[in-house]
């Protein structure tokens, strides 16, 4: 009797614990730095959400307790952030779903970080270092150590749904090179394994920069960018063309968060299945204008000498943490060879953008 007794109970306890993991709850893991954030202002209209769009909370600077679903009302990263990409990501999803279906967000972004916040082998030499009051203050809203708190929420979001993909908005920061690339890879490659997903159930979503058509300050990140697929077979890349930012150029306006978050959606649905027909341009193609030149660079005290292979038209030069453009020099004369005073400039990596007289561009990082 006794036996049958915890037989019983076993088998009502796995029953519910069954029941927790609801098949038809889709949960999408959200990070990377200020525009997964949010910098649009919240609208009336923006504060209308489904009973079916759920948020997890992860930060500790939140007036929701961690580690709780609550409705999707933005903002959705921490107390005090604003609209971002997740919110009308969620509300699209939900348009062309079943009515039985669920959708959850679980957000870990950092204003302004890089890469390495996330990179299971960089993050703590990231953490260590001299980061600025207000980061550092960030970072401790998910007990110092954002990548920890990204697979808590993750793995106790997996008791009550299942994950479906990965929504990445990062690269402002240092999307210049191929290290940025590996570092992406390595990262999705290591939640695959930690979370025991497989990449074709959870495809990496990743967002561009404000672009080229609004000045965008971090559109040279743009190339980079558009090169995911080919290092992870089952990323997807949306456009931000047709995005309006704020005045600063390099946040979205609270429209422009609006229509990437639906175009994060329509990628999303896609990967599920269900193509929604749409005008938007959703998903990014690579440029025309890719760089398929070379280019060196090489210092001489205080200035940087660019050769390259066909003649050069322009060249931006931009710092490598990609807050601040340093400037732009605009050659005369077609040549291969440009020689430019650096002594206004006092990083020692730096991003070159070089185009060519035909319009194609190479992103170089040089240190000095």
């Amino acid at each position: 009797m006794k036996k049958m007794l915890t037989l019983w109970v076993v088998f009502c306890l796995s029953t519910a614990f069954s029941r927790a993991q609801d098949p038809n709850f889709y949960i999408y893991l959200c990070i990377g730095q200020s525009n997964m954030v949010g910098q649009g202002p919240i609208a009336a209209e923006d504060s209308i959400v489904s009973d079916r769009f759920l948020n997890l909370t992860a930060s500790d600077c939140d007036v929701h307790p961690v580690g709780q679903w609550r409705k999707a009302v933005p903002p959705l990263c921490r107390q005090w952030t604003k609209l971002c990409p997740a919110d009308y990501f969620g509300r699209t999803m939900l348009e062309h779903l079943p009515a039985n279906v669920r959708v959850g967000t679980v957000m870990v972004a950092v204003d302004g970080c890089s890469i390495r916040v996330f990179h299971p082998d960089s993050c703590t030499q990231w953490l260590a270092g001299d980061l600025p009051d207000w980061q550092r203050a960030e970072v401790n809203c998910y007990g110092g150590l954002p990548l920890d708190r990204l697979l808590q929420m993750a793995k106790k979001a997996q008791q009550d749904g299942v994950i479906k993909g990965i929504l990445l908005h990062q690269g402002e920061t240092d999307a210049y090179d191929d290290r940025w690339l590996r570092m992406v890879k390595e990262l999705y490659g290591y939640l695959l394994e930690e979370l025991q997903l497989k990449a074709e159930d959870c495809p990496l979503i990743a967002g561009e920069t404000v672009g080229e058509e609004y000045h965008g300050v971090c559109a040279h990140a743009l190339p980079t960018i558009r090169r995911l697929p080919e290092w992870i077979p089952t990323s997807h890349v949306v456009s931000s063309k047709g995005c309006a930012p704020l005045d600063d150029n390099v946040h979205f306006s609270s429209e422009g968060y609006r229509k990437i978050g639906r175009r994060y959606a329509l990628a999303a649905l896609k990967v599920l299945g269900i193509d929604v027909a749409d005008d938007t341009s959703a998903v990014a193609e690579v440029s025309s204008s890719a760089g398929s030149f070379d280019v060196d660079v090489t210092f001489r005290k205080h200035k940087a000498v660019i050769r390259s292979s066909v003649p050069i038209k322009h060249v931006e030069i931009v710092s490598y943490s990609g807050q601040k453009v340093g400037f732009i020099d605009r050659v005369g004369a077609p040549t291969r060879k440009v020689s430019i005073n650096l002594k206004k400039l006092d990083d020692q990596v730096l991003i070159f953008i070089v185009e060519a007289i035909n319009g194609q561009k190479v992103t170089k990082r040089a240190e000095r």
